[in-house]
């Protein structure tokens, strides 16, 4: 990892959430999902709020090329294995389960927008006798592919900002593993206010910058993976301040879910094990401590994923 890419013009002078100007290098990374070793960013941080950001940014133009036609998986195999029945024998299909009981204890019901719904399948584990079910997302094939199964959910093709979602107009607004993907965050935020009705609830889950995780395996750690696609990258006390910003109420901070958590630190032990040593044997030797390192993370409260519940 050697050679910089050449793309992308945007760099900060001091951190664009809290303005401190103590900014590092907290590691470099690659673009583990397109397999490009040679195209080397840094993950600046600030050591104030713990905000993070990918050196150099990629153009906005440039972002959606940088999606592979293969990052959503195969959706209309996924929509026939959700009318069979095979779907929700899934652990993936647990996990969508998990975010709606997750909402569920603070929202019994209402008019639902998932921002960066991919093919929808949160919007899927919804029941639509309690739920009026929105979704935004860039992925156009994706979603006609979706509405000519599921007519009954209401997708719109691009981002937050799109004229086709109504302001005041929902009770929840949710970004499962989304807003570090989007550009200008203090704005998507300020946006995802304007669209809530007054006491509706905004839930954000995305990796921790400041987990143990993240301190412990640098550049091997799995939400790496994503860069550059992961434009930003957050700490609890930054996207609190963020969101504090924006007009919006911290409620709860959590972890969410326990699976994504340690897929996440195996995945990161993997490549470690891989990149350092050629070989998965040492994954192999250590896996057993992957289950004593959660009790870890919960006993310091510095968990992989993290998960904030907050009310406009």
């Amino acid at each position: 990892m050697d050679r910089a890419p050449q793309s992308g013009t945007l760099r900060f002078s001091d951190c664009p959430v809290c303005r401190q100007r103590n900014i590092d290098d907290f590691c470099r990374a690659f673009d583990r999902v397109r397999n490009r070793p040679h195209e080397v960013f840094q993950v600046k941080r600030c050591r104030g709020c713990g905000f993070g950001w990918t050196s150099p940014m990629p153009e906005p133009g440039q972002i959606a090329s940088l999606y592979p036609s293969s990052y959503l998986g195969n959706t209309s195999k996924a929509l026939d294995e959700f009318y069979s029945g095979r779907l929700k024998n899934s652990r993936s299909w647990r996990g969508e389960v998990e975010k709606v009981r997750l909402v569920e204890r603070f929202v019994p019901s209402g008019n639902l927008l998932d921002v960066g719904c991919g093919d929808g399948r949160f919007l899927w584990a919804l029941d639509p006798r309690r739920w009026q079910r929105n979704g935004a997302d860039a992925a156009a094939e994706t979603l006609q592919c979706v509405r000519e199964r599921m007519p009954e959910l209401r997708l719109v093709g691009g981002d937050i900002f799109s004229q086709s979602l109504h302001r005041d107009g929902y009770d929840v607004l949710t970004f499962w593993h989304v807003l570090e993907h989007l550009p200008e965050p203090r704005r998507v935020l300020e946006r995802a206010r304007s669209l809530l009705r007054e006491g509706g609830w905004l839930f954000i889950s995305l990796p921790n910058l400041q987990s143990l995780q993240a301190r412990l395996f640098r550049s091997y750690w799995f939400p790496f993976d994503d860069v550059p696609r992961h434009l930003y990258h957050f700490s609890g006390p930054s996207l609190g301040l963020l969101l504090s910003q924006t007009g919006f109420r911290v409620h709860k901070r959590l972890l969410f879910s326990r699976y994504v958590n340690f897929h996440s630190l195996k995945h990161s032990l993997l490549h470690w094990s891989q990149d350092r040593c050629g070989s998965r044997l040492p994954y192999y030797a250590l896996k057993p401590l992957l289950f004593l390192f959660p009790l870890l993370e919960r006993l310091t409260g510095s968990y992989g994923i993290l998960t904030v519940i907050a009310q406009k």
